[in-house]
């Protein structure tokens, strides 16, 4: 089994490597639209992860305290 996660690391990394080499060669513009695509794929990757986790319950405690600390005037206005 050890074999195997060594062997998958080794792909993992020889195929950053390889996308590294590749982004060497984008030009300025190139790049700048890359970074905007890389931007707005982790924005929807860090949603769906968030939306997850409220459908999944996991921010209904801290959601009841907010709102308990704000009806006890413990909260200011923005």
């Amino acid at each position: 089994m050890r074999e195997a996660v060594s062997i998958r690391k080794e792909a993992r990394v020889s195929r950053v490597q390889e996308i590294a080499e590749q982004l060497r060669t984008l030009s300025g513009p190139e790049l700048r639209e890359l970074r905007a695509w890389l931007d707005e794929y982790e924005n929807q990757l860090w949603e769906e992860q968030f939306g997850a986790e409220v459908a999944a319950g996991k921010w209904d405690a801290l959601t009841e305290r907010a709102l308990k600390d704000h009806r006890d005037g413990k909260s200011t206005p923005l």
